[in-house]
């Protein structure tokens, strides 16, 4: 693919070979359609998360995820994921942006998948304290104009923190994205895909900059514990 080719949208054949992978998630399926995956689902959605790289300039990672599922610690054994999708992110921030598409529509979450020990720590205390209030009203402001934010993971407000304290539903977070999806339509097969993405990701502004400002990358391995 070359390295410049510009993003169209994806293809109504994407949506139908989603629509197919639903009905008969096999390996038969697949090698049937195997040529209209690797041209209709996975170039555009390389194409996408190039564009979206270049935009934001260097130091951002881009990966687009494997259609094959791991199997290995699941019952579900479908072979494939019935979604294409990626992230961006950057090893100096603390947040980053996830995509999936399908023949169900366009998804996407901008801000905090799941923060390591280290910057949950930095978090809480963020919110605990006077810099919390604005975390509230950037978090009610998306809701407001129909966004989803991350939901509570953790039954307790972790250990170290009052108990009712009037940001607990934050405090027992241990990510924090908002997110929201467009059902399918004329536009998922243009470049306004792209443009909506953007929109979504300007409006995420506010939470963001207060993840870098209040949490950071990670500075320690993960694998702690959140707590609960």
């Amino acid at each position: 693919m070359p390295a410049q080719q510009r993003f169209e949208g994806w293809p109504k054949p994407a949506l139908a070979f989603f629509r197919g992978l639903r009905k008969d998630n096999s390996k038969a399926y697949f090698e049937r359609n195997r040529e209209l995956y690797l041209s209709e689902v996975r170039e555009p959605t390389e194409e996408f998360f190039a564009a979206l790289q270049r935009e934001l300039g260097p130091g951002w990672e881009t990966k687009v995820f494997r259609i094959n599922r791991d199997l290995r610690f699941t019952k579900d054994k479908r072979p494939y994921q019935e979604h294409t999708s990626g992230y961006l992110a950057a090893a100096s921030r603390a947040s980053g942006l996830y995509v999936q598409v399908s023949d169900e529509g366009l998804y996407l979450a901008a801000g905090a998948h799941e923060m390591a020990a280290d910057q949950l720590k930095r978090y809480r205390d963020a919110v605990a304290g006077r810099e919390g209030e604005k975390l509230a009203r950037i978090v009610a402001s998306l809701e407001r104009d129909g966004y989803a934010t991350t939901e509570p993971r953790l039954k307790r407000v972790p250990s170290g923190y009052p108990a009712d304290h009037p940001r607990g539903d934050l405090l027992r977070r241990t990510g924090l994205m908002a997110s929201r999806t467009w059902k399918p339509g004329p536009w998922l097969h243009t470049s306004e895909a792209l443009d909506r993405v953007r929109g979504a990701w300007r409006d995420a502004r506010a939470l963001t900059a207060w993840l870098e400002a209040q949490v950071g990358p990670t500075r320690s391995g993960r694998g702690e514990d959140a707590g609960d």
